[in-house]
This record gives C-alpha cells, structure tokens and sequence, in this order.
C-alpha cells in the first residue's frame, strides 16, 4: 500500500501543474502516515517485548522503514511545485490588482470628464473588456476592489443617459441577464467547497459588470438582490476561513493538554519493570491521540511539536537509564541463585522424603521470586538448579514408585495441583506467568508415579488445565510459539510414558521438514523458467519468497527439535 501511496505521489508531482491536485496529495499523505504510524507503533510494541525477554534496550535497533525516504522525497519536490506555482499566483494576483486599480482610475475619469456619449460608451467597453481580461486578485482585496468597480459602472450607466442609446429590447435582456446571475449567486450558498464558490463567484461578478443596464424602475429591485446574494457568499467564505482558524486553534489547545499529560506522566517515580512499562504504555498512548489531532497554525505547531518530542525524549531517556540500572540488579540476583544451588546440592541425596520435599518446595519457590539473572546467566543457573533436584525426585520416586499407598498419595497431590492450575490467574507479566507455569510443571512431576489406572486421565487433565493457561499469555506469536511448545514438552516430562511421546514428536516435525523440503525443490525447479526474466518480474519475486518462508520454516522446526534433544537429556537424567 505504501508503494501504491509513492507511486500515486510521483505521478502528481510530474504534473506541469500541481495545484489543483493539492487535496489529492493531503489525502495520500494522510493515509500513508496513517500506515507508518501503525508500524511505528508494532515496532515499538515489539522492543518493548524484546526488552521484557531481557534484550538490552541499545541492542535493538530501530527498523529501517520501507519507502518512508522516498516518500518523503517526492513529497518535497510536489510541495515545491506547489508554492512555486502559489508564489507565481500570488505575484501574478498582484499584478492584476495594479491593473484594476487603472481601470477604476480610468473608469473614474471617464465618468468625470468625458461628455462625448458616443466615445464614452465606446471607452467604457474598451474597460469592461480589459477589466474582464484581468485574471484574480489578491483575496482580501477581491470585494472591495469589485465593489468599487460595479459602482462606477453603476454611475457611468445612469448618469449619462447611456439607456438613450440602449434599446428597449436590450433592457429586457439584461435584466433577465441580471437575474439569473442572482440566481447563480444563491447556488453558490448550496455548494460546500469554498475554493469552487470563490472562483464561481468572481466570474459572475465579472459577468454582471459585463451585462449592460436594464429599465430604472427595475433596476434597484434586481440591483439589490445581487448585492444581498454577494454580501451572502463572501459571509459563507469568512465563515469557512474564520472556522478553519478556529480549528486550528482547537487543535494546538489539545496538543497542549497532551503535552501536560505527558509531563504529569514523565513526572512520576519508576522502580520496577511493571511500572515502567504502564507509564510507556501511557506514553505511546498519548502520542497514538496526538497523531490523530490535525494541524494548526504552522508557527504554533512546530513550536508544541517541539516541546512534547522533548518531553517524550526525556522519558525514555529516563527509562534507558533506569534499564542499564539493572545490569547490577542481575548480578545480585545471580548471587542469591547461587546460594539456592549450593543449598539444593546439599539436599539432593537426603532419605527424609517428605521433609526435604517441602524444603525443596521452598527452594523453588525462592527462586521464582528471586526474579531473573538476565539472559547471560539465567538459564545456566536454572540448569544447575535443576541437577540436584532431579536427582532427589528420581531417588524419592525410586523409593516409593512400588508403593500402591504411595501412588494413591501421589494421584491425590496431582489431583489439587491441577486444581491450583485451573484456579491460577496469570500474572499481567508474561515471564512472570510463565516462570509460575513451569514451576507447576516442575511439581507435577516431581509428585511421581499414580496407580496406572488413572495415569492417562490425570495426565490428559493437567494437560488440559496447564494448556489453558499458556493460551491466554499475551505474546508475539513467535514467542507465544515457542512457549507454547516447551510447555508441551514440560507436560510431556510430567508424563511416565515421556520417552515415547518425545519421540513420536520428533518423528512429526522431521516429516515436516521433509515436506517442506519438497516443496523448496519444487520451487527450485520452477525457477528454472525464469533463466532469462528479470529479478523485478512479479512471478520470479514471490517464487523467491516462498523459498525464503520455506526456510524460516524449516528453522522454526529445527529449533523445536533442539528443544527435544534438551527434553529428551531432561527425561534421560530422570531414568538414571
């Protein structure tokens, strides 16, 4: 679409003349802001979530938007055309006004000093047709400099007998003439784009100081009327200007109440992740409105332009500071997982079953509120903390996987930690959301065996219950992918029968690979039908495309199939 919007752009400003397809431009530049807002916003939306998996903020960097150079390229060099021809207008405007100031002078004169009706009538035309070759004049001059004509023209009408020369015919003529040029005018009063009623209404304006004079008797009626019809459309045209600044105004007055809004938000004290990312939340909400609001006066927009850029500036200064912040923040966090591994390690090859089940309980739990060591050190740590633990829960379910009482105890337990699942209410952070998840995937199956009677239908219900959950985490779809699939395979760890199903999803995403493989040679072999085509053809374009999906595909699979590898390591240890 964006393309199209250029491409249109383009077209317009190769015009020789541009003017006239000045609304046209707005409208295309209106839409294609309108897209790069929307982009703007999905890429701010998307480092905010890059942040949040622990990305560093000075790593992302800021997209490349497409065609936004050469839109603005084109737009600068239809914008030139533009005032080149408004300046040649405005020059041309100018001139004429000149001129029409030595027709009224010449008009002037001959009314004072010509006696000679049959020359008078003959110089008076030579005005109207000079006058009426004249083009337009400045706006602000336009009735004041017609007024002043049609009431010399009035004078020279009536004040020199020219109806002794007119006859009655004619009068008649033109006085039908006359009306229906009223008419005209009280059309103009129906019509709403004012830039056709202004050049509408000149014309007509020239075409009754054109039309000569009618019966006296008439003459104050019709005369009268025309002017209440122009007093009319020049009122309809203050109108539409002064309600245009009023606008304008009304729009710069919003800017400012959003200016104040953002520095009220600016002004708070942030101290974690979650309230930072409410008040940027705040902050991109606030430029989405601003975005919205038209323009005002030129000089008033760029200076509260100005001031709320600064502002926002300042925030997100603000918030880049506080993330660098947190470097050291991680550290002390990565201390505090040290001290819980030396402590699991200490726990691992206890006999007290039940005791060291809650102590390791504890530990878990500690660690999820411990928060994150950051990307560099967390899942390191985790894996760590995950050894000793495994080993215990694999000793403990050695112990007591013959035990029928103890297998009745464990379906129980399993039984309320699926309860726990269905009643657990996500936390509004999803990494928060998912740490917990995981934590309940790591006490399912630390719980151990059930009687096998009930294995399948308490897996398919804990299944079912942790699955929910994962659905509703809010996350990009990649991410939301990837989640989704290592819950699947925490759930399948969970299961006693986790050998086979990791290896029947292995043998499902290899075939998936091996389809999609298929389809990329067949793509292959289609291009060689475009030996001798050139790389823009639209056919050879998206051939390559397809290729190029295919294999962001096919590494889609293969990172699921590392995840299993990992898994299978994870059920491994568990057998040992």
């Amino acid at each position: 679409m964006k393309a199209e919007i250029v491409e249109k752009i383009r077209e317009l400003s190769e015009k020789e003349k541009v003017l006239e397809f000045a609304e046209e431009f707005n409208e295309l530049v209106s839409e294609f802001y309108r897209i790069q807002e929307e982009e703007e916003l999905a890429w701010e939306r998307s480092k905010l979530a890059r942040i949040e998996a622990g990305e560093k903020p000075e790593s992302i960097e800021k997209p490349v938007y497409e065609f936004l150079e050469e839109f603005k390229l084109v737009g600068n060099v239809f914008k030139e055309k533009k005032n080149v021809e408004l300046r040649e207008i405005k020059e041309r405007e100018k001139q004429n006004l000149e001129k029409k100031r030595t027709y009224i002078a010449a008009l002037k004169d001959l009314i004072q000093n010509e006696e000679n009706i049959g020359r008078a009538i003959g110089r008076f035309r030579d005005i109207q047709e000079g006058w009426k070759e004249v083009g337009p004049i400045p706006r602000d001059k336009r009735q004041e400099i017609q007024k002043e004509f049609t009431g010399l023209v009035d004078s020279f009408q009536y004040n020199i007998n020219i109806y002794k020369e007119i006859k009655d015919h004619d009068l008649n003529r033109n006085l039908k003439l006359k009306k229906e040029l009223v008419d005209r005018l009280k059309v103009l009063l129906e019509q709403d784009k004012i830039r056709d009623i202004e050049k509408n209404l000149h014309a007509i304006q020239d075409e009754w100081n054109s039309v000569g004079g009618t019966h006296q008797e008439e003459w104050e009626k019709v005369k009268e009327e025309y002017w209440e019809a122009v007093n009319a459309v020049y009122a309809k045209i203050k109108v539409f200007y002064e309600g245009r600044r009023e606008q304008q105004a009304e729009n710069i007055e919003k800017k400012k109440e959003l200016i104040e809004k953002a520095k009220e938000v600016n002004g708070g004290s942030f101290d974690s992740h979650k309230s930072w990312k409410k008040a940027t939340d705040l902050i991109l909400e606030l430029q989405a409105e601003w975005k919205k609001i038209g323009y005002g006066s030129k000089e008033e927009n760029d200076v509260v332009w100005k001031d709320f850029r600064a502002v926002c500036d300042d925030f997100f200064g603000r918030k880049k500071e506080f993330y660098d912040g947190q470097n050291d923040a991680f550290g002390q966090i990565k201390d505090a997982k040290e001290k819980l591994i030396e402590e699991a390690n200490q726990l691992k090859d206890s006999t007290d079953w039940k005791g060291t089940t809650q102590k390791i309980l504890n530990l878990q739990k500690q660690w999820k509120n411990a928060g994150s060591a950051g990307p560099r050190h967390e899942n390191k740590l985790w894996k760590r903390f995950r050894e000793p633990i495994d080993f215990f829960f694999a000793a403990k379910e050695g112990h007591f996987g013959a035990m029928d009482e103890a297998n009745q105890d464990n379906l129980k337990k399993k039984e309320e930690l699926i309860e726990q699942i269905k009643a657990y209410e996500p936390d509004a952070d999803p990494k928060k959301a998912i740490e917990a998840l995981r934590s309940y995937s790591e006490q399912f199956a630390a719980i151990g065996h059930v009687p096998k009677a009930d294995k399948d239908k308490i897996y398919k219900a804990y299944k079912e219950a942790l699955d929910a959950k994962y659905e509703g985490l809010k996350l990009d779809k990649e991410e939301k992918e990837r989640v989704l699939f290592q819950a699947k395979l925490d759930s399948i760890l969970g299961s006693s029968n986790k050998e086979h199903l990791l290896q029947k999803e292995r043998n499902f995403i290899r075939s998936k690979i091996d389809n999609i493989n298929k389809e990329i040679n067949q793509y292959e072999t289609n291009l060689g039908f475009f030996a001798n085509a050139d790389e823009n053809n639209p056919l050879f374009k998206n051939v390559m495309k397809n290729i190029e999906q295919s294999k962001e595909q096919i590494d889609g699979w293969k990172v699921r199939l590392k995840m299993i590898r990992e898994a299978e390591k994870e059920a491994e240890k568990e057998n040992e």
